[in-house]
């Protein structure tokens, strides 16, 4: 369902939502499991599924068209940066399994085989001050560090560490201990 977050929910002050924003909290989800921190501006959608978490530090700014979807744990720190049309999920959406994606086919599409508990999920951790570019992927399992920068376009598999940039598909680091 799709849910407006009121002041009763988890929503810090000055949050700036966009005409195309949406929280969806689906398959028993509550109002917790999304928490967004103050002076944030959220231009695109969040999806909690089974209790996924979503948390934004402060001034979080992600921009028109980025999912972001949780059915494990998703932390974004202070003052980070994601770009128009990123996805970060951190469940792999679907069963690995051809005869699992094969019996959902044959099953039906609104039956809850295609809920996202079904999927393998890891914990997202984005920390302060990154910047992640447009169309980038962050997948399940991946640990951002502090600083760093994801490249337009990649496709985030491994970890990355604090102050680097990482680029391309999937991402490399192409660059370490960036300074201010």
């Amino acid at each position: 369902m799709t849910y407006k977050l009121s002041k009763k929910s988890m929503v810090g002050s000055s949050v700036l939502f966009g005409r195309s924003s949406k929280v969806l909290l689906e398959d028993n989800s509550q109002k917790s499991d999304i928490v967004i921190g103050n002076g944030t501006m959220m231009l695109g959608q969040l999806i909690s599924q089974q209790d996924g978490k979503i948390i934004l530090s402060d001034k979080v700014n992600i921009r028109g068209e980025t999912i972001i979807g949780s059915v494990n744990h998703i932390s974004i720190g202070y003052g980070t940066i994601i770009s128009n049309n990123v996805t970060i999920m951190d469940n792999n959406n679907h069963p690995i399994s051809p005869n699992d994606r094969m019996a959902m086919v044959d099953a039906g599409w609104s039956l809850d085989c295609w809920l996202w508990k079904h999927s393998d999920s890891a914990p997202i951790k984005i920390g302060k001050n990154v910047w992640i570019g447009q169309w980038a992927r962050i997948l399940k399992g991946v640990t951002i560090g502090d600083n760093s920068i994801i490249g337009a376009s990649a496709v985030v598999t491994k970890d990355v560490p604090a102050n680097s940039i990482a680029a391309g598909n999937p991402a490399k680091i192409v660059r370490e201990n960036i300074h201010l």
